[in-house]
């Protein structure tokens, strides 16, 4: 009885596979399949109610037009479409999406993504017509049998009105740091909230460069001053941003004097301290900031020791010291020979007769153990391995970083471009305006 049932569940699940597998033909790719997987997982974020980074995914148009990084999708290629890009980054990294926490896309579902847009990411395409291939026709009756439901988008909280002196304020600060060529823009579209940026200036930009942002100290949500020649004194600057969740302090030269001035900062969730010069004496300061989430230590002076204790302070935290270097060392063996005795004292010289020749060393010392020797030569070896992997992890993690400041620098550069083509053009529309008025006088 048991074996029959088991064989009419197995012929039960080849026919659904099978009736799946037949239906997925006769379905549009982007409509019937990517649409829906964006509407569940990304368009909470990037939709109708709110778009972080200017970027919207509820419609075609809208994700071909992209954000305010720039196009989100190139057609036939995901090494360029940072829509499917941060999907394959690291849960943990900053820029990973959907957000830790959220609901993520499965391997499928990323796999038919990038599928749509390897095959030109257009819009009313059946799937038979794409041909895809043995791999990618699983991962596409996967997500047909699978279509994840439209989440329930919250309420978001209403953010506090701005009034016209606010927007002025706003208005004017983000053209004064734009002049200087660092960065200062909306989070999201109809919102006060602003992220600020010192990449495209970072081998000048000093601790004077942040009393730019004490106007709208309230109103800064996200802070990248990487690489910067900020000091511990600039950092006092942000005291005020008690608004601010994240913070990239990364290869700077902040110490632990500068640590103190962050500890004031309530609602503050990710911070970056890699390659900087703080030690677990900062690090404990940080130990108030019941918020913090995430705090990533690489090549700084805090120990394992001292990470544990910050995270052990604040509930949830992850402290991130990065890898380490194997500290295997071979183990000093006794080889297994006889201890030789010391030498007696050299003999008085007589007159009488010559002294006595000292005893030859034996020629044929006894051998040492085997069995040592190759403990010694497997450890060697593992210590070796161990270096190797992690000398490689830290050279991929700094080849990272530096794609992400390309990156960065394009779309800043991208962005420039943008709005001087769009000044341009307005000075031209208005020209062409007086050229109209001009002629119509003319007449």
């Amino acid at each position: 009885m048991k074996t029959h049932l088991s064989a009419l569940i197995s012929g039960l699940t080849l026919l659904t596979f099978s009736a799946l597998q037949a239906d997925y033909e006769n379905k549009e790719l982007f409509d019937d399949l990517v649409m829906p997987v964006l509407s569940a997982k990304c368009a909470g974020c990037h939709g109708d109610e709110k778009q972080k980074g200017k970027l919207r995914v509820d419609s075609f148009e809208a994700i071909l037009k992209g954000g305010s990084e720039g196009a989100s999708v190139v057609a036939g290629n995901t090494d360029e479409s940072s829509l499917i890009q941060r999907v394959y980054l690291p849960l943990d990294d900053d820029e990973h999406m959907p957000p830790e926490g959220k609901d993520q896309l499965s391997k499928e579902e990323t796999a038919v993504i990038a599928f749509w847009i390897n095959s030109g990411a257009k819009t009313g395409i059946p799937i038979a017509d794409l041909k895809p291939d043995e791999k990618t026709i699983a991962a596409i009756t996967h997500v047909v049998g699978n279509i994840p439901k439209p989440s329930i988008v919250a309420v978001r909280d209403e953010l506090p009105k701005l009034n016209e002196a606010q927007k002025k304020i706003i208005t004017e600060t983000i053209g004064r740091i734009s002049e200087n060529g660092a960065s200062l823009m909306p989070i999201a579209q109809d919102t006060p909230e602003l992220r600020f940026s010192a990449l495209n200036v970072a081998k000048e930009f000093s601790d004077d460069g942040l009393l730019a942002l004490a106007p709208v100290s309230q109103h800064v949500k996200w802070v990248d001053i990487a690489r910067t020649k900020v000091t511990d004194s600039g950092l006092v600057h942000l005291k005020k941003m008690t608004n601010l969740t994240r913070l990239h302090l990364e290869n700077t030269q902040v110490t632990d004097a500068g640590i103190a001035h962050l500890a004031g900062l309530p609602n503050l969730e990710y911070l970056n301290l890699y390659g900087t010069q703080v030690s677990d004496a900062g690090l404990a300061k940080l130990a108030g900031l019941k918020n913090l989430k995430k705090v990533f230590l690489w090549q700084s002076k805090v120990t394992d020791a001292g990470a544990k204790k910050l995270a052990a302070a604040i509930p949830g935290l992850e402290a991130n010291t990065g890898w380490k270097a194997s500290s295997v060392e071979p183990v000093a063996l006794v080889a297994n020979t006889k201890k030789a005795k010391p030498a007696p004292p050299a003999p008085k010289p007589e007159t009488k007769s010559p002294p006595k020749p000292a005893p030859k060393a034996s020629p044929n010392p006894s051998p040492a153990n085997p069995l040592f020797d190759k403990a010694i030569a497997e450890l060697k070896a593992a210590s070796g391995a161990a270096d190797q992997k992690a000398a490689k992890a830290k050279a991929d993690f700094d080849a990272a970083i530096t794609a992400v400041d390309a990156a960065t620098k394009k779309a800043q550069a991208l962005k420039a471009e943008s709005e001087k083509a769009a000044l341009v053009a307005k000075e031209a529309k208005a020209a062409l305006d007086q050229l109209m008025k001009a002629s119509e006088v003319g007449k």
